[in-house]
């Protein structure tokens, strides 16, 4: 038997109980063997008895035979030599006695070798004569049992036909001592068939179980840090179970990423509003204590709107099995260019906006509202005068244009400016986390993000997201 592994996944810890199913194979076999040796030994051994009956059976009736040989018909009756072929009839208590009877059922004749039996515990048989039958059965004769075997015959004597049964037994003693030494190895070799049985059992779980030792081993070093997956060929059987802890160890890899992330970036974002409060209040000139009021409420609230985005973001895990209802982004679009013409009005900016009517897609709006909010945003804040966006469906696929003639973004730093931090224009305020969102929202929906220099002059952002039914 083998020990059991265990090991430690979130929080809980998780045994492979390997030793009990080994145990339990082992104990399996066990009582399979127990009742099959039982019987294949009860089979064997029967087959054994028959086999020595039948052997003695054969040779009882050579010896009828060998009477029948020696037996001369006589006026008065049958005559035997005082000396047979076979030297234990003529031998006292030799084990194979023979006599004849007649039909009257008296002993008309007996071998020397039963000289010590008294004529009255010779076997009575009860069948009628009949000329030509055999029959083989066992008696007792003091302690000891026979084998005999009987065989009618018709003599002629005196001008007469006589019948006349001969009758052949001999000892059981070393039939059944024969049978006993051929029990005795039998017992033993089924005792040792079946410890090899279990044995090879045994190492037949051990090499079947093995992978789920090596999935233990896997495991405890994904929870010592020193793999992300398990790796490796396993058998076909256990290879759902591998690709599910696998699939389940990856989102919880992503889920530790985005946190690890989100809390940096919110690290990150607050250090500018701290520093103007810091700044504010450690001014050297008195402020009026209305300007400070509204200060302060405008850096808290800007505040409480990043500490809400990375929360947003931190969760943003959508993927193709989640059901999501349909949502109709073609009003959603309109209300974000609304609300930034108000906010960006002192610009004078200018839309071209080409939506369909009706622009349905299953996701959240609020996934939705972040996406495309931020996308449009940056072109408000970067664009001059002029923005275009425009949707459309091709093929299951959702295609979103957002163009600005602003200053562009140069080719070399096209994939720098997706990652955490990064930002193209740094003498704008931001915290450069706007675009790495997106990316993110994205990619929980199975989409893309492509930069270009867009016909307007500034950039452009191509946004791809698959259509599931």
């Amino acid at each position: 038997m083998f020990a059991g592994a265990a090991y430690v996944f979130k929080g809980h810890l998780v045994r492979l109980s390997t030793s009990s199913l080994t145990l339990r194979l082992s104990l399996a076999s066990i009582v399979l063997l127990v009742p099959l040796l039982t019987y294949s030994a009860y089979t064997i051994n029967h087959a054994m008895l028959r086999s020595q009956q039948a052997a003695e059976r054969e040779t009882l009736r050579g010896q009828v035979h060998q009477l029948l040989a020696a037996a001369v018909p006589t006026k008065k009756g049958l005559k035997l030599p005082a000396n047979l072929p076979e030297s234990r009839f003529s031998t006292v208590n030799s084990g194979l006695i023979g006599w004849i009877v007649d039909t009257d059922g008296k002993i008309y004749w007996h071998s020397r070798s039963a000289d010590l039996i008294a004529t009255p515990d010779f076997p009575k048989f009860e069948q009628n004569f009949a000329a030509g039958r055999e029959q083989f059965a066992n008696f007792a004769l003091g302690d000891e049992d026979y084998y005999v075997i009987t065989y009618d015959t018709l003599w002629d004597i005196g001008k007469q036909e006589k019948g006349f049964r001969f009758v052949v037994a001999h000892n059981q003693a070393p039939v059944e001592a024969e049978m006993e030494a051929f029990n005795s190895r039998l017992n033993r070799w089924v005792r040792g068939f079946a410890l090899l049985l279990i044995v090879v059992q045994t190492l037949i779980a051990r090499w079947t179980l093995s992978p789920l030792r090596r999935l233990a081993r896997d495991l405890e070093r994904v929870e010592k840090g020193q793999s992300h997956e398990l790796s490796g060929s396993y058998p076909a059987d256990i290879q759902p179970v591998t690709a599910n802890l696998n699939k389940v160890l990856r989102n919880e890899l992503a889920q530790k990423e985005r946190y690890r992330n989100s809390m940096a970036d919110l690290a990150h974002s607050l250090k500018t509003p701290l520093s103007v409060l810091r700044g504010h209040l450690q001014s050297r000139h008195a402020e009026r204590l209305e300007t400070l009021t509204l200060v302060v409420d405008e850096q808290v609230t800007r505040m409480s709107a990043i500490v809400d985005h990375q929360l947003r973001r931190a969760s943003a895990q959508v993927t193709h099995t989640h059901s999501h209802s349909l949502i109709d982004l073609t009003p959603l679009i309109k209300r974000l260019l609304g609300a930034l013409l108000k906010v960006y009005q002192s610009k004078g900016m200018c839309c071209d906006v080409q939506l369909p009517e009706s622009l349905m897609f299953p996701s959240d709006e609020a996934d939705m509202m972040e996406l495309i909010g931020n996308l449009v945003e940056n072109a408000f804040k970067y664009g001059r005068s002029n923005i275009a966006v425009r949707a459309r469906v091709e093929s299951h696929l959702l295609s979103i244009l957002i163009e600005d003639d602003g200053p562009g973004i140069p080719q070399a730093i096209h994939q720098t400016i997706l990652t955490r931090g990064a930002r193209a224009d740094t003498a704008t305020s931001g915290q450069g986390i706007g675009l790495a969102v997106a990316v993110d929202i994205l990619s929980s929906y199975g989409g893309s993000l492509d930069i270009f220099s867009s016909d307007l002059g500034g950039a452009g952002f191509s946004l791809r997201l698959p259509i599931t039914t």
